[in-house]
Order: structure tokens, then sequence, then C-alpha cells
């Protein structure tokens, strides 16, 4: 049990504790263990009911797509890499980049893959790679990304 659930707890009886010297009754022993059953269930109950209704938040369950254009070379790759970023820092259960804008993509602009496939595989989040026109996916297969990338709608 964590630090947070027991101090909830604690407050929880602590409560309890007060509310019934405050009604001058006396809590017996076996009461005070159902209390604290049902303070236990109810804790779990709502922890329960916590991660489901985060686990379906809008923006979860999505797939994320990617649009980079223009040329992706070392110089360039800042505004890529924070896009890439922010996509994964959602947490979608599918990365997709969209390559079709992208016109050169240079070995040392290819870095920010490398960067984003480390996140993603990290994650757990399996990462597409589509409309990679000849040049880009060239250089995407010459680094090696082909092993843990993949491509779809391939022009």
């Amino acid at each position: 049990m964590s630090a947070r659930g027991r101090n909830l707890l604690v407050a929880a009886w602590l409560l309890t504790a007060a509310a019934a010297h405050g009604a001058r009754a006396r809590v017996e022993l076996s009461w005070g263990r159902l209390l604290f059953l049902i303070a236990t269930a109810l804790r779990i109950a709502l922890r329960t009911i916590w991660h489901s209704v985060r686990s379906a938040r809008p923006g979860q369950g999505r797939q994320v797509v990617v649009r980079l254009r223009g040329e992706i070379t070392a110089s360039t790759a800042g505004g890529a890499r924070r896009r890439l970023s922010a996509a994964l820092a959602a947490r979608p259960p599918l990365l997709e980049i969209d390559l079709a804008r992208v016109t050169v993509l240079t070995r040392d602009g290819a870095q920010v893959f490398f960067d984003a496939v480390r996140t993603a595989h990290a994650t757990g989040i399996p990462v597409v790679i589509s409309n990679a026109h000849p040049q880009p996916r060239a250089t995407l297969h010459a680094l090696g990304l082909d092993w843990v990338v993949h491509y779809s709608n391939s022009t």
C-alpha cells in the first residue's frame, strides 16, 4: 500500500473515531474492524473506478499521426523532434509518422527517428512510417530502422 493510501486510511479512521466520540458512542473492537474493512473496500472500489476513468480519457486509444514535411537535416530536425516527443508523451497505442511531404532526409536528420523509436519501444508503442518517398526510405533503410518500424502506403 502506498504512503498516500495509508494516509487516507488513517484519516478516514480518525474521522470515524472523532464522529463516534462526538456522538459519545463507544466503538467495540469488532465494530472497529468492520469499519476498517468497509474503508478498505471503499478505497479499493474508488481506486478501481479512478483507474478505469483515467484509462478511458479522450485521446487515449486513438493512434497519433505526425505529418512531417520539407527537408529533415541536422539543422532542421528540432521541429520534428518536438512534434514526435509531444505525440509520444500522449502515449498513443500506435504512432504513425507520415513522410509524404518530406523531400530530403539526411543521416544526421534521421537521428530524430532513432530517438522517437527508442522512446516508443521503451513504452511499448509501435511505430509505422507511412507514405515515405524513395530517398527518405532509403536513408532509413541504410541506417537500419527497417528492423524496428513498419511501413505502410509506400510511394
